[in-house]
Formats: structure tokens, C-alpha cells, sequence
């Protein structure tokens, strides 16, 4: 793709403020709240700290990692990760604090509820009952209640509350609903809320008590459009019976708010606050892109809850802000390399708007070029990529003329994932330039919800700001890769090596070798956190990180013996204890990037290899290096209305000798090309599976069946999968099927003609071969022809 240069004029940002609604892209909007795509939120206050517990969206089925998000004004929040649940779907988390101050976290598996139990809100967690995945709440522990969205109440006698359930629609079917014992770990009573009470409840309980009135609310309609709402009963009792109330959040008119719901209540005062996902704009596929929000919350005179209308504006801050200076970046001219489409166009990355987008067309460095307007101080820049959870890999450049560039952060091999993403430094400069370089998955460009510019240190986000293990030597200094300064310790003197002790990769340091890391936001006054991992007397050790530490440098020193160490880490927060001991039995987490040097053509087979009649067991293949061979029955070719075909009867299975390359793994673009004759399709055929992975969204395989929902594509995904209405019109006629993935789109082509396209995501994991003839699990057998079969690792739009 050619690169484009756009030049986007300022925005208009003071017209917004004459309406009292704004519009979804307006500059500037509250809402959402969080810069990402997150669903299902608990918001919670301990102490000075506001809490937000949500599922991570986006990834195709709310597939974790477990994270919090903590603002202290509820305007600026900083993503925090947690190291349980350490399952894969991590749904619908809940946090209480219990009289015996422990806080107890609840989240929910597909159709179970586990607990853990943690010294503070942010963990770390042990799960209640003892083994990680031990269980609270199986399924149908309250009969026609599916265990789901657990949600705690405490009464005003302590006495602790929990709520649950999904799919309540059918015929005497509801909410679970008990008390918990005083341990949490059993209940003492429960009982079904039933959607005779709670009209039209599918899922999503959560309960308030106010006047002596208890407010069961709870989501209706579909998750994944717009009938998604939020409704209420009312009862004297916590456990009912309860009265329908009716409903008080729904999409609003231009249908920006879509499908508002699964929310939480924030009370401060006699102020109600309600905290809700809704889709995000443009709404995405099946509306797994979800985003938080939170509006007013409001009472009548006779306790009813009044309809809550819900805005773009949100309600702002809720405490003093911890930022200072103000954004420099707001509403400047900005140049991009390219952007998607007229949704994701590049003034949105400085609109202080966290429902916008910028979002660059391809997937290789691209950047962002933010014009201040004049020359001013810079001392911190903070980014909110488009996944929070994922690492990204950026250079940060700034100039004053537009010409020349200065490195501001050279982040080229971080490692470390968060939001907002904070890069210090000290410049005079009228140009900022981000340039995205890579990061931890394929197929996410480095799109940006916001770029925050500020002429003075803004260091309120809690972060861990150094962060290095073994891998993070390159043989001349250490590299701070998974920390948020960036930068590295430099070998002033001796030497040092990487060497493995008692299980664990470390960095050796040579008698008399000294490192140091010099930072001017490091200080033994500032609150810190600082530790790491030594190796003494034959045992991995605390190490007394806080002698190395001196204004503005951390200086490691060996001695007359060897220094032996690893994880280091430093916050700019204080650790409890709790977290501090989890630190000193738990290493850093140190991911690989994506491998992003594309392969081209992967697969390439075609019957012109060979003569009609030929008896085929093997036939190589002409993209990467490998071959395909016969399971069990060989295919003979057959020349078939002028082309020739491998012929499949149902029996013929063939495996490939190579595995599909890195470069197409989690949401990679991709190209599949495929001629195919069948005479007779029936609902489900499969030509080609290119994973041997099953959970979903992780397949590539390529259909060919009536069967409605996938008939051409099967990404077992549902709402991303493809079919064709007309197939049976094409028994016996060659079928030329194109089918191109840019990362976003998915546009699937028979014979030219464009049969389905829509926004997609994949989460491809390494497969070890590709099959044909069947899918992976040996079902779906393929009866017909295949003249050839293409494959690449890269987007190649369909020719007009």
C-alpha cells in the first residue's frame, strides 16, 4: 500500500460546549470512561481509590488477562494487572471488602463462579477453596438459574449477598440468589428469583438497598445488539419476592449508546452513579467490542428509579484531578502515515475522547505526527493504545522545525503492556511523532484511542517503572524492557554474563562489575517499591534492592564475588506487603514480540503438477518449504470442465509436513485463494483446515456446504463465520473462491462476487499442520474437486 500523507486541520473544539448533549466523537466526551474495550464493570471505592473490575473485551470472548483499573479522580485511570484468575475466560468480575478487611474477588467461568480472597484490592489472589480453579458456584446450583455474573450485596448487618444467572428468559427459569455464610465459602440459603418477578431477566443481577427498599436490577434483551437494557424490581426482603419496576437504560435515539447494560452502582453521598458497558463506535461484529460508561442515577419521590438518560458527557470528575498541566496535544493539527477509514481518521487520536479511534489502514510502521503549534516544553507523553493488555513496541520522536528529530523514548523493544503508556523525558519541541514498530500480536496495528502531551512531569499513574530479567541483557548493557522508563543499566565496569542457577535465568556480575541505571524521577525520598532476585548460599533470595538505590541512579555492584541476580523491579507506589511477597517468588513475565517478517505465499498446491489419471499419495507444496501426503486413500486426478483436480470421495485426508508460520498467528491479515467442483454439497465440507487449534475464533477453514452460518468460511466463531445462500446453485460449476482478511475486514468472494464482508477477529494459535480433505478433528469430509489452493501471510485485496 502506497503510504498516504494527511494533513487534518484543527478541530473545532469549543462549539461542542454549546449543546448539553454531546455527540459519540465529540472532543473531549466522558464517556466512555476507560480507553478500551472492556464489558461487565464493578465499580468499587476503597479508601481514596476508585476500582474498576471488568471483563477484558475485545479479544473475541472476553478471554482475559485478569487486570483492574484505578483512578483516584475518576477522570485519568491506569491499567493494573493481576496475577489471578489465570483462567481463560475471566468474566464478570466482583470485589468486596468482608468484616475481617480481606477482599474477597468473584468472577465467573461459562457456567461456573469461582472466589478468591487477597490482603488488598489489587490481589494477589488465592482462590478461597484452596486450587485454582476450584468452584463456588457450579451450574444450576439454584435450579433454572445458570450460574453466571455473580454479584455480591452487603446488608447493614454484614450480612453478605450474592446474586447470579444468565439466559433467565426461559419458562421458569431466573436469578440464583443466596446468603453466604460468614466464611463465603457455602450458603446458608437461597433461593430462584424468578422471571415472573423479574420480567424478562437474562443476566447481569445486581442489587442496591436504599429507604429500606432492595433495587434488583439486571440486564435484558440480546448482549450483542441494541435491545440490551438495563431494568429493576424492588422488594422489602433481599431475597424477595420482588415487584417489576420497569426500565431505566436503553439505546438512545441515534442509536451512539447501543445496547447499554451489565452494570454496577456507585454511590458517593446521596449521589447514585451508574456504571454500564455499551457497544463501541462503529459497532463491531456481534458487539464483543464493549466500552464503559457511567451517567446519573436518580430517584423519584416515591423511590421509583427515573428513566436515566444516557450521554457522551459522563459525569467527570468525582475528586481532585491528579493531573496538572494541561494536554498540549488537545485538538492540534496532526499528520498520519494512513488511517483505516472515515471512522478511525487520525484527529482522533488527540480528541481527549476515549470512543474514538485512530486507527492506521496496514500493520507495519505507521505513525502519527502531532503539530503543538508552536514550540513549548515537553517533559511526559502519555499514549492509550488500543489494547491496554497488550504490549506495543513505539519510538517517540520530537523536532522544532518539522525536519530534524530528536528521540524523545525509544520504546523500539519494550515489553511491557498498560495503559496509558508513560514516556518522561525533557525537551523544547513544537512536533511530536509516535511511530508504532511492532508489538506483542499480529494482525494489531498500533492504533491509539488518545496521545497526551504535557510540559510537566505527570507521573500519577501507578505503574511499575523498571522491570528486567536475563533475556533483557544484550551482552553490552540491560535493557529496561518490561519497565516504564524505558532506558537500561550501562556497564560502567567489569563484566557480565547470562547463566542459569537452580531453575532460573540470571544475570551474572563479575567480581568488581558495576551497572547503573540513571533516572531523575528515581529517588529513595519519592514513594517506591524496589526489589529483586539474588542468588546466595546455594538459594534464590530477596535481594536488598534499596542500598543499591540513590537519587536519580540504582547502582548494582558485585564485590569481591559474584553478583547473581534477576528481577528487578521498581514501582512508583507502595507495594503492601502482600504484593511484595509475591514478588519475591514470582518472575517476570517476559512475552515475545509477534514475528512480523512475512512469508508471502505459505501454501501453494494445484493439480497442474500432474497428469489426469495419475494415483496421488504426496505433492509438494510451493509456498514454504514441505509437502502434503495421504492419511489413507491417495486422490486420483480427474480433468474436470477443462481444469485438472485432486478428487476427494470423503476418504482422501492429507496432512502437511509444515506448520503454518508465526506471522499468521492471533488476528493476522491473510489471503486464501481456492477453485473447487463439488456435485453434490452437502451441509458441511471441508476443503482445507489450516489450524489444528478448535476453541473459538481459532480456525481458518476453508467450507464448502450449505449450512447457514458457514457454509464458505469457519473461523468457529458464529458471527464471524461465512456462508452463501446460493450454494447449491453451484453443484457441479467451478467455484472460484477469494476470501482476504486485512485484520479488520473479512471479504469473501465467489466467482468476483462479493458475498459477505464484515469486521472480524481471530485469535489463530500455533497449529502444527494443515489438512485437507477434512477438518482437523476428522469431521466434515470433503466429496469433490480441487483444482488448486493458495494461502498467504498478508492482505492482497481482490481485483476488480
Amino acid at each position: 500500500m502506497n503510504r498516504i500523507i494527511l494533513l487534518i486541520t484543527s478541530l473545532l473544539i469549543g462549539v461542542a460546549s454549546a449543546f448539553a448533549q454531546t455527540d459519540f466523537n465529540t472532543p473531549g466526551a466522558g464517556n466512555p470512561i476507560i480507553p478500551g474495550y472492556f464489558a461487565d464493570p464493578t465499580i468499587k471505592k476503597f479508601g481514596n481509590t476508585y476500582y474498576m473490575y471488568a471483563t477484558t473485551d475485545g479479544s473475541g470472548a472476553g478471554f482475559g488477562p485478569a487486570q483492574v483499573w484505578t483512578s483516584k479522580d475518576f477522570v485519568n485511570w491506569t491499567l493494573m494487572p493481576m496475577n489471578w484468575p489465570d483462567s481463560h475466560w475471566i468474566w464478570a468480575p466482583d470485589v468486596m471488602q468482608h468484616t475481617d478487611g480481606k477482599y474477597y474477588y468473584f468472577y465467573c467461568q461459562p457456567c461456573i463462579i469461582h472466589c478468591g480472597v487477597g490482603e488488598t484490592p489489587r490481589g494477589p489472589w488465592k482462590n478461597i477453596l484452596g486450587e485454582s480453579e476450584a468452584v463456588l458456584i457450579p451450574d444450576r446450583f439454584v435450579t433454572n438459574a445458570i450460574t453466571l455474573d455473580g454479584q455480591t450485596f452487603v446488608d447493614d448487618d454484614g450480612s453478605v449477598y450474592m446474586y447470579w444467572g444468565t439466559w433467565g428468559i426461559y419458562k421458569g427459569f431466573g436469578c440464583g440468589a443466596g446468603k453466604l455464610a460468614s466464611d463465603l465459602k457455602s450458603f446458608t440459603e437461597t433461593r430462584l428469583i424468578p422471571n415472573t418477578e423479574a420480567t424478562d431477566f437474562f443476566e447481569a443481577p445486581f442489587v442496591i438497598k436504599r429507604n429500606g427498599t432492595y433495587y434488583f436490577m439486571y440486564s435484558s434483551g440480546s448482549c450483542h445488539d441494541h435491545t440490551y437494557r438495563v431494568q429493576y424490581a424492588t422488594s422489602d426482603q433481599p431475597l424477595g419476592p420482588y415487584k417489576y419496576g420497569g426500565c431505566i437504560l436503553e439505546t438512545n435515539t441515534d442509536g451512539t449508546i447501543h445496547g447499554p447494560g451489565h452494570h454496577s452502582i456507585l454511590q458517593e453521598g446521596d449521589n447514585y452513579y451508574i456504571v454500564y458497558h455499551r457497544h463501541d463506535n462503529p459497532h463491531s461484529n456481534r458487539g464483543f467490542h464493549r466500552q464503559l460508561c457511567i451517567d446519573r442515577m436518580e430517584f423519584a419521590e416515591d423511590g421509583s428509579i427515573r428513566k436515566i438518560t444516557p450521554t457522551h458527557d459522563g459525569v467527570g470528575a468525582l475528586a481532585p484531578a491528579v493531573v496538572k498541566s494541561t494536554n498540549l496535544a488537545f485538538g492540534k493539527s496532526v499528520l498520519a502515515s494512513s488511517f483505516y477509514d472515515d471512522n478511525f481518521r487520525p484527529e482522533y487520536a488527540v480528541d481527549d475522547n476515549n470512543g474514538t479511534l485512530w486507527r492506521p489502514r496496514g500493520m507495519g510502521q505507521e505513525w502519527i505526527e502531532i503539530d503543538l503549534g508552536r514550540t513549548q516544553p515537553i517533559q511526559t507523553i502519555w499514549t492509550q493504545f488500543e489494547y491496554g493488555t497488550q504490549f506495543y513496541q513505539y519510538l517517540i520522536e520530537t523536532s522544532t522545525d518539522g525536519k530534524r528529530w530528536n528521540i524523545f523514548a525509544d520504546k523500539r523493544n519494550n515489553h511491557l503492556a498498560g495503559s496509558p503508556m508513560v514516556d518522561f523525558g525533557k525537551t523544547k519541541a513544537r512536533y511530536v511523532r509516535l511511530t508504532c514498530t511492532g508489538g506483542q500480536k499480529n494482525g494489531f496495528g498500533g492504533a491509539i484511542w488518545n496521545i497526551k502531551v504535557f510540559s510537566g512531569i505527570e507521573a500519577s499513574a501507578p505503574q511499575q517503572w523498571l522491570g528486567l530479567t536475563a533475556a533483557d541483557w544484550n551482552g553490552r548493557e540491560w535493557q529496561n524492557n518490561e519497565g516504564m522508563l524505558g532506558g537500561a543499566f550501562t556497564l560502567k565496569e567489569g563484566a557480565a554474563r547470562t547463566g542459569r542457577m537452580d531453575g532460573r535465568d540470571a544475570l551474572i556480575l563479575e567480581p568488581g562489575t558495576t551497572l547503573e541505571f540513571r533516572h531523575p524521577l528515581i529517588s529513595p525520598s519519592k514513594e517506591h517499591t524496589i526489589s529483586g532476585l539474588v542468588y546466595r548460599l546455594g538459594r534464590w533470595q530477596s535481594y536488598e534492592a534499596e542500598s543499591a538505590l540513590s537519587s536519580g541512579v540504582i547502582s548494582l555492584q558485585s564485590g569481591t564475588e559474584p553478583l547473581i541476580i534477576t528481577n528487578i523491579r521498581y514501582y512508583n507506589w507502595k507495594q503492601e506487603p502482600a504484593e511484595q511477597a509475591y514478588d519475591a517468588t514470582t518472575d517476570i513475565v517476559r512475552l515475545p514480540a509477534a514475528n512480523q517478517q512475512k512469508r508471502g505465499l505459505v501454501v501453494s498446491i494445484t493439480a497442474d503438477d500432474f497428469e489426469a489419471g495419475d494415483t496421488v499419495h504426496y505433492f509438494s507444496n510451493h509456498g514454504v518449504d514441505g509437502y502434503f501426503e495421504a492419511q489413507k486413500a491417495p486422490s486420483v486426478i480427474r480433468e474436470v470442465q477443462g481444469k485438472k483436480s485432486f478428487h476427494f470421495e470423503g476418504h482422501q485426508v492429507f496432512r502437511s509436513s509444515f506448520s503454518l508460520p508465526a506471522t499468521l498467528l492471533d488476528n493476522a491479515p491473510y489471503t486464501l485463494e481456492a477453485w473447487i467442483l463439488n456435485d453434490s454439497i452437502a451441509e458441511n465440507e471441508c476443503v482445507a483446515d489450516f489450524t489444528t487449534s478448535h476453541d473459538e475464533l481459532e480456525k481458518i477453514m476453508l467450507v464448502n456446504g450449505i449450512e447457514p452460518r458457514c457454509g464458505v468460511i469457519n473461523h468457529y466463531g458464529w458471527y464471524e463465520d461465512a456462508s452463501y445462500k446460493d450454494m447449491k446453485t453451484l453443484e457441479g460449476k467451478w467455484q472460484h473462491v477469494y476470501i482476504c482478511f486485512d485484520g479488520r475486514m473479512e471479504q469473501v468472494y465467489i466467482n468476483g462476487q462479493l458475498i459477505s464482508e464484515k469486521d472480524i477477529q481471530l485469535l489463530i494459535k500455533p497449529s502444527q499442520y494443515v489438512t485437507l480433505g477434512q477438518n482437523a478433528e476428522r469431521n466434515w469430509p470433503f466429496t469433490g474437486n480441487l483444482h488448486s489452493l493458495k494461502l498467504w501471510d498478508e492482505y492482497i485485496p481482490m481485483k476488480k
